[in-house]
């Protein structure tokens, strides 16, 4: 959808991505074979030119699972997009589903798996902050600080684009069970990480339209701040920047707008807008849209100015917040 148009990534140079900004979308990026039925598409990445966040697309398979692992530096935010799966951070296996965002701290081991009963792929946005270099170094894509370039090249021009369905079926729930954030305590999720739920967070209305702070500092984390975002017909989330924070928003239900450095483009499901530090953007419904859409964005550093302007960081300190 929208191909012709110059901000899609496929139409960037790594320095026009790295300086501007583009548009990415979940079918397409190089997918990497992770073993155990499970697949990782490396959508937004250092490798083609983002800085300090990274979005890969999680594909596990009836059956498949990703084996437990940590990043050293990283964190990870991911958003469950399909299917129902089940995570493990370190005490057992919990249900979760789609509508659900795990999130792991820095040198937290985590593990996912699809739901040992599902008949369809279990899908996850991951995101970490900042890049998970050794995972490139792994996967022979980086060596010696460097990546690969022609390597990446000559896979990125060889792609095949997925089809992933757009119908939305992301829902609240209150599944994760003892990994549940609201009642684990975030102290203990800042250590060894939560599930939360993209309905569910923070509020704030500072921009247009209503915004949620789902996994940010007032939970526990260091260098992620995910949010989601909530567009009725006409609303849109005025054009801003952030002074040092990178942005990475996907778009996860209903068709709108996408502003990135002068001008709106279209977006749709499955949409991810890439916005660096310093680049202006937002997010819109149309007026005449039969229905609202709905953006959840990653960011890192998380963005101190929201905070600020929600009222939730104070003297340089996090106060009390309500959880809607």
């Amino acid at each position: 959808m929208y191909k012709d148009d110059p901000a899609r990534a496929y139409n960037r140079t790594r320095e026009e991505i790295r300086t501007r900004g583009a548009i990415f979308n979940i079918n397409e990026g190089i997918n990497i074979d992770s073993g155990n039925d499970c697949i990782t598409r490396l959508i937004g990445w250092p490798g083609v030119g983002t800085r300090m966040v990274a979005f890969h697309l999680l594909i596990h398979k009836p059956g498949g699972s990703f084996s437990m692992h940590s990043h050293p530096i990283s964190e990870e935010s991911m958003i469950c997009i399909r299917g129902k799966g089940e995570v493990n951070f370190g005490a057992g296996w919990e249900k979760v589903e789609a509508g659900n965002i795990l999130f792991a701290p820095i040198a937290c081991p985590h593990a996912t798996r699809c739901d040992s009963n599902a008949t369809e792929d279990f899908i996850v946005l991951s995101y970490a902050c900042p890049s998970p270099l050794e995972f490139y170094q792994e996967i022979g894509l980086m060596e010696n600080g460097i990546f690969k370039t022609d390597e990446i090249d000559r896979l990125l021009l060889n792609l095949e684009a997925d089809n992933i369905p757009k119908d939305c079926v992301m829902e609240q729930n209150d599944l994760g069970g003892i990994y549940r954030a609201e009642t684990r305590g975030y102290e203990e999720v800042a250590k060894s990480g939560g599930v939360f739920n993209v309905y569910r967070g923070a509020p704030f209305y500072g921009y247009g339209g209503e915004m949620k702070f789902l996994v940010w500092p007032g939970v526990g984390a260091k260098n992620v701040g995910h949010h989601n975002a909530c567009h009725e017909p006409g609303v849109a989330f005025k054009p801003h920047v952030h002074p040092i924070s990178e942005d990475a928003v996907l778009f996860w239900n209903g068709t709108g707008m996408a502003y990135l450095e002068s001008r709106w483009i279209e977006v749709s499901e499955g949409d991810i807008l890439y916005a660096p530090a310093l680049v202006r953007h937002g997010t819109g419904c149309h007026k005449n849209s039969p229905r609202a859409i709905m953006s959840c964005g990653c960011a890192t550093p998380p963005q101190f100015d929201l905070y600020q302007k929600a009222g939730y960081l104070k003297e340089g300190k996090f106060v009390k917040f309500e959880v809607k």
